[in-house]
């Protein structure tokens, strides 16, 4: 059994605005096992045939989000329910920035502007590698968002 991380990554990855996603798996490539797919789990339960490989249930959720509504509450909902002990971050695109105002589909904790993703992965990272104690509650709030992005402790040495 591999000590890697299972990282799931979903929807359009390759697109340009997802270049600095990309590049954060690269570096993190040889401590992680990543699975790729288009598109979130049905609702129904139905498992999706764009699924690289059978799914295993993964430590980190990256979903890159282009566009308002691309995944659906229902699909949402379903995932979050489906992996509630993977970590998730949810990178959106310029087309995405008013949804947090207008919608509430992702949790506050889980979105992430493109633009400040490799900055909540790095945090993500850390607290998947046990350098970093707490992860941030599917609950969080926006200040604890962005305590959790902007105010990093250093990790303590474990005796």
């Amino acid at each position: 059994m591999s000590d890697k991380s299972k990282i799931l990554v979903v929807g359009e990855i390759a697109r340009s605005e997802f270049v600095r996603v990309r590049d954060w798996l690269d570096q993190i490539r040889a401590a992680s096992n990543v699975q790729t797919s288009k598109c979130l789990p049905e609702p129904n339960g139905v498992e999706v045939e764009a699924f690289d490989t059978p799914l295993v249930d993964p430590d980190l959720v990256i979903v890159c989000q282009s566009w308002p509504e691309e995944f659906s509450a229902a699909e949402v909902t379903t995932s979050l329910g489906r992996w509630p002990l993977a970590l998730w971050v949810c990178c959106y695109g310029a087309w995405c920035a008013s949804d947090g105002r207008t919608r509430s589909i992702w949790p506050i904790s889980v979105r992430v502007p493109v633009d400040e993703a490799e900055c909540r992965l790095n945090h993500v990272w850390r607290v998947l590698t046990e350098q970093r104690n707490e992860p941030l509650p599917l609950t969080a709030s926006r200040d604890e968002a962005f305590e959790f992005d902007h105010c990093f402790t250093p990790p303590v040495a474990r005796p």
